[in-house]
């Protein structure tokens, strides 16, 4: 059953500012706490903590079957916690990353907020400490680095791509399109609910094409770590207009590839000038 969503309790903020974020990457991920999965991705730039971002998965095994094993920060699972007890996981994480980027450190205490608590210092606080013993000067750092580019698509919808580049090579990218926080600014009444939510991450949203979204990004990011092209999406999933459901298991073409390929320009065209591609 789908839940009741209540956008205007919706009071955070997940979308990154608009534009391109790069830099040194830095990644790490720990199972805690009976299997919950912390990952927290460390973007250094000329030293400094350019980005900060932390996402958890629930464990396999979690006790509302509708949560099993489901990212938390752009999902349903925020508003469910909101309802229940006040304050979102969300909220907790995002005051975490803001405090570790204005202190400029990894390792000083942060302050938590109900909801969170139990996530930041069980993950994110020692995870985070584990990531700063790795970090380097960033003119001794040879690692992968990591570019990510958001932009406003319109109709309160955001596009975001992240790529991660090692030795010429393209080896994570990730494609996923978030609606606005102000459900206002979301154009489509039906989709006013899903204000902060990502088409990637929500376990409600229903996809137009009639194929997931996550299923589909996910097939987009396999073909571009095996082909290394980033701009070719030939037989990927709802990539052409068939009308007919019955024969093809799709119907229209998805408007997020044009988007994605946009994004996707934009960052190959920047990574080929800093010599990375």
């Amino acid at each position: 059953m789908k839940q009741d969503v209540e956008v205007a309790k919706v009071t955070w903020n997940t979308i990154p500012k608009e534009g391109l974020i790069s830099g040194n990457y830095y990644r790490m991920s720990e199972r805690f706490r009976q299997g919950h999965e912390g990952i927290l991705e460390v973007v250094v730039k000329d030293d400094k903590l350019e980005y900060i971002y932390f996402n958890e998965y629930t464990r396999p095994n979690y006790y509302n079957r509708y949560f099993q094993d489901v990212s938390k920060r752009m999902s349903e699972y925020n508003i469910s916690m909101k309802e229940a007890k006040g304050a979102a996981w969300i909220e907790g994480v995002l005051l975490a990353e803001e405090q570790m980027t204005e202190k400029q450190s990894l390792t000083e205490d942060v302050d938590t907020v109900s909801g969170a608590s139990n996530s930041v210092e069980q993950a994110l606080v020692p995870m985070a400490k584990k990531l700063n013993e790795k970090i380097v000067p960033s003119k001794d750092f040879d690692g992968p680095t990591f570019y990510q580019l958001t932009k406003d698509l319109g109709d309160g919808i955001y596009g975001i791509l992240k790529v991660v580049i090692e030795d010429k090579k393209i080896t994570d990218l990730h494609y996923d399109e978030v609606f606005s926080t102000d459900p206002d600014k979301i154009t489509e009444e039906k989709f006013k609910r899903f204000a902060s939510l990502s088409k990637y991450d929500s376990v409600e949203y229903d996809e137009a094409s009639r194929i997931g979204f996550n299923v589909q990004m996910d097939a987009l990011t396999e073909q571009i770590k095996k082909n290394q092209d980033m701009l070719n999406i030939e037989g990927l999933p709802a990539t052409e207009n068939t009308g007919d459901y019955k024969s093809s298991g799709y119907t229209e073409r998805n408007p997020a590839w044009d988007n994605y390929l946009s994004l996707a320009e934009e960052i190959q065209n920047t990574a080929k000038k800093d010599g990375k591609l």
